[in-house]
């Protein structure tokens, strides 16, 4: 590895941690998305200074959320990891694997024991809680609307690449 790509690879490394990663994912992610091919767990373990079973807890982590995918090639036993260079893609992923869950979790479970809630509401300590869940609720129904706008903003994109 040169002297720019390595500066690249620690760029990346600021990048992640902004994503609130601890040092070790961070140094991961950027390895892996700054990686133009597949790239085994062993290598990234010698390339990061972590030990291999460190490395498989760290991917297992991260791997839905970050779009890596794990490759096992006919005639090896090692497993090779890729992550998903489109940034376009790579963002509607983290989407629908992050906040997805939770508005669909939120929709399905909360709703209904909000409902159930708001008949044995006497207190004043109790209604102040019903409204903090219905405002919740209320948010998780906004923030599904701004997802849905970003999906379309992302597929306009999309549409005008070359």
């Amino acid at each position: 590895m040169n002297d720019i790509e390595k500066k690249i690879i620690d760029i990346g490394h600021e990048i992640f941690k902004g994503y609130g990663v601890d040092d070790a994912t961070a140094q991961i992610l950027s390895i892996l998305n700054f990686e133009s091919n597949e790239i085994s767990m062993e290598e990234l373990a010698e390339r990061t200074g972590y030990s291999l079973a460190s490395i498989s807890l760290k991917i297992k982590n991260i791997e839905i959320f970050w779009s890596i995918k794990r490759i096992h090639k006919s005639g090896s036993r090692k497993t090779y990891l890729y992550m998903e260079k489109n940034l376009l893609d790579a963002f509607a992923i983290q989407i629908r694997n992050g906040f997805e869950t939770e508005l669909n979790i939120a929709k399905m479970k909360i709703t209904p024991l909000i409902e159930e809630y708001k008949s044995e509401v006497t207190t004043q300590e109790q209604k102040t809680k019903l409204h903090t869940y219905e405002n919740y609720l209320s948010e998780i129904n906004k923030f599904e609307e701004l997802i849905q706008q970003i999906y379309d903003q992302i597929n306009r994109l999309k549409k005008n690449q070359v």
